[in-house]
């Protein structure tokens, strides 16, 4: 794990958490002392696999679930005792809205205005304007039971965000929403950034958070394995990996063994048709994994070479080929920790 360039303070952090653990009923342990800091003014990304406890974290952290062991302060409140206070300046998305379906859009709105006592003298001015920022008006009027996921996302962050929140906390924010959606979300988060707040968001966009993110906290198991840039993280962690696509699943255990053995790989992932050879360093000119899958008279149809990336991070220090969301993992795969 990357040791932080100096000791966090709680005035110069909007979350600082110590040891933090969260255990539920049977003994289930989604956090096991996870020790960080996320500094006001901040855009830090929480990656990880699915079950890794990233959602668990933010729901800590937001005081919705209580900790088990250790302590987090956010913007300097303790979020059990003063949980109040802290949802008056900061807002949190999750995966799922629990929006009454019968209402539309700019009713759940207008309620939403009404439960934070905003006042009345702007309201309809403000919600217009979060009509228009996340896009809204083609859908607003219309019953929240007939809205696709995207749309009841892109209402959830505007309900989120409309007190104009110090501190945002997003679980997956861009779940469900198509390519451009997607972008201008991105977009929009940086911008907050520099207008000085502090976000913490679950993510699985892993070019996004590599080119949008100042840090990078990456979990697994409930374990904190790594707090860095990701600039820091990938020249420390990542390797570069190749694609391999046969003409037929031919792959049996002993050349994924032979696979592994080759200089430089650090494991094997095998899928249907598809092998991930993943490499020490950048990947090179040559590949002696294709040499081999010839002298075995294994036929390949496609090939790949890509630079090392956050993916080939949580390869490295999870042990374990990452899952994207929504994308199917490995059948098998070789490899651990560094």
């Amino acid at each position: 794990m990357s040791e932080p360039s100096s000791t966090p303070t709680e005035s110069a952090s909007a979350v600082l958490s110590d040891g933090l653990g969260k255990t539920f009923p049977g003994g289930v342990r989604a956090l096991d002392g996870v020790t960080f800091a996320v500094p006001r003014g901040e855009l830090v990304a929480l990656v990880g696999g699915n079950g890794s406890g990233k959602t668990t974290l933010l729901r800590v952290v937001f005081g919705i679930l209580p900790r088990s062991a250790g302590n987090v302060r956010v913007l300097g409140l303790d979020p059990r005792r003063e949980g109040a206070t802290l949802r008056s300046r900061s807002g949190f998305a999750g995966q799922d809205a629990a929006l009454d379906t019968e209402t539309t859009g700019w009713e759940t709105l207008r309620l939403f205005h009404a439960l934070r006592a905003l006042g009345s003298t702007d309201r309809e001015r403000r919600l217009a304007g979060l009509v228009d920022d996340f896009g809204l008006a083609s859908f607003a009027d219309r019953r929240i039971a007939t809205l696709s996921g995207g749309q009841k996302r892109r209402l959830h962050l505007a309900l989120a965000t409309m007190h104009d929140p110090e501190l945002l906390l997003l679980d997956e924010p861009t779940t469900g929403l198509d390519p451009d959606a997607r972008g201008a979300l991105w977009r929009r988060i940086v911008g907050w950034r520099d207008q000085g707040r502090t976000i913490l968001l679950a993510t699985h966009d892993l070019h996004d958070v590599t080119e949008r993110c100042d840090r990078v906290l990456l979990l697994e198991g409930g374990r904190l394995l790594a707090d860095a840039p990701p600039s820091e993280l990938i020249g420390r962690h990542g390797g570069a990996r190749a694609l391999i696509k046969l003409a037929e699943a031919s792959v049996d255990a002993s050349l994924e063994r032979d696979l592994r053995a080759l200089t430089g790989v650090r494991g094997v992932g095998v899928e249907g048709k598809t092998v991930t050879i993943w490499r020490d360093h950048h990947a090179g000119a040559g590949d002696s994994a294709l040499e081999l899958l010839n002298e075995r008279g294994v036929r390949w149809v496609g090939y790949e070479r890509k630079e090392p990336d956050l993916e080939s991070v949580y390869f490295h220090l999870a042990g374990t080929r990452w899952r994207s969301q929504g994308g199917s993992g490995v059948g098998r795969h070789g490899g651990g920790r560094a």
